[in-house]
């Protein structure tokens, strides 16, 4: 992954770095990235479980595990809930994280992971926080709540089983987590993540108001196959987001975010409950250079 992404010019962010700061011998195991992908941005990952923990040092060593040009604190509190060894203690995440935005030499990303980042989150994250980007990792990819659900069913723990199972569904539709995070933290990059498979979901993602697209669960099944089919497989995704350029006339990323959209479905529904005028959002926030 590491050298597809130096190759094509993509970043590229790790996993959590949580099992390698708490044993040196794996370190390895994420410094392969800096290896293989020097020019690359690279983006550093710790939970905010263990943010809440850490010093700035221990921090830096994450960072500088493998050269990372930003950090990414996840919040993933749907699946400490659901998990049998999960950390249910939530206070104080918002201080912490605008403490350590402040004093990192890096930039700081807050992501969810696959449950979404509402209105009122982004809206603390931007106001009470130093952090540069927020990725939305809304609901439509991976759902790791479903993957404690299958970790308790191995584990034989029925309870937990059946409490995961309940959430394998819950959360923001990353559609929705966009538009409601753009509203909240107009002037934050967004990345946009979750559920995203192609060219066109790209072009999508960027349309409604984000950055960055981000995907995960289908590069890295190619990559298991190898260098070549991962390769191919973002040359794909690059091509597909190229002609759905010219289809709308978009001659860059800038263009793409003034393409006519036309919200419908459920996330319309969504949007209307919550509020949040459609219309405003087109003329006052996605058509603005973000």
């Amino acid at each position: 992954m590491a050298k597809v992404a130096e190759k094509l010019g993509l970043g590229i962010g790790v996993g959590s770095q949580r099992a390698a700061l708490e044993n040196p011998s794996l370190e390895y195991t994420f410094s392969v990235v800096k290896e293989y992908a020097p020019t690359a941005l690279k983006i550093a990952n710790i939970g905010f479980v263990q943010a809440k923990k850490y010093s700035i040092d221990k921090l830096m060593k994450a960072i500088d595990m493998v050269n990372a040009d930003a950090l990414a604190i996840h919040l993933n509190p749907l699946q400490e809930c659901v998990q049998i060894e999960g950390d249910r203690e939530f206070k104080g995440i918002i201080r912490r994280i605008a403490e350590i935005s402040k004093e990192l030499p890096v930039p700081v990303i807050v992501k969810e992971t696959g449950a979404g980042i509402g209105f009122e989150v982004a809206k603390k994250i931007a106001e009470e926080t130093d952090v540069k980007a927020i990725d939305v990792s809304g609901l439509g990819g991976t759902s790791w709540s479903a993957v404690e659900m299958y970790r308790a069913m191995r584990k034989g723990n029925f309870f937990r089983e059946c409490v995961a199972r309940e959430f394998w569904d819950w959360g923001i539709p990353t559609t929705v987590s966009i538009i409601e995070t753009r509203l909240a933290a107009p002037n934050l990059e967004i990345i946009g993540s979750g559920g995203v498979r192609s060219g066109i979901d790209i072009a999508k993602v960027l349309a409604l108001g984000a950055n960055v697209a981000g995907i995960a669960l289908p590069a890295l099944k190619e990559a298991v196959k190898g260098f070549e089919k991962l390769e191919l497989f973002f040359k794909i995704l690059i091509e597909e987001l190229h002609i759905a350029m010219v289809l709308t006339g978009s001659k860059n990323i800038s263009d793409i975010r003034r393409a006519k959209l036309v919200i419908t479905g459920k996330t319309r529904e969504w949007l209307i409950q919550r509020g949040i005028s459609i219309k405003e959002y087109l003329e006052k926030f996605r058509l603005r250079t973000v």
